[in-house]
């Protein structure tokens, strides 16, 4: 089991917690300084750690994985357990260098659910790419 350690904002006050997770099951062991623990399972980790925030829509997740624009392909879904993803740039398409890891630190453009990223990700896919990484 590997672990992270991220930060929070839980009742207007920072805290650090460390989640463990399994790459092989997919699992996030996910504790809180009040004394919450809880385990969440998924086909992958960005979706679990997206389980864990649609269960604490109170907590603001300080990490790469709750940011708006960040999402994993389907490979790396496959490949990393969905520990690594893409951040996104309008107008642009990924590539190798937009390559994040969902527990990193970020406290800018944080997504409040799921449901919000998806939304930037289908406009991102359908909106005009300006050509400069031909």
């Amino acid at each position: 089991m590997e672990y992270r350690k991220i930060s929070l904002i839980v009742d207007g006050a920072r805290e650090e917690t460390t989640i463990y997770y399994d790459s092989i099951k997919s699992t996030i062991n996910f504790s809180m300084q009040n004394g919450f623990t809880k385990t969440d399972e998924s086909t992958d980790h960005y979706l679990c750690l997206a389980k864990i925030r649609q269960d604490h829509p109170d907590v603001i997740f300080m990490c790469k994985g709750a940011k708006l624009n960040v999402t994993p392909s389907r490979m790396c879904s496959q490949m990393s357990g969905g520990v690594i993803a893409y951040e996104l740039k309008n107008g642009k398409a990924a590539t190798f260098e937009d390559i994040v890891q969902i527990f990193d630190y970020e406290e800018n453009n944080l997504a409040k659910s799921l449901e919000e990223q998806r939304e930037f990700y289908y406009k991102w896919l359908n909106s005009p790419f300006d050509g400069s990484e031909l």
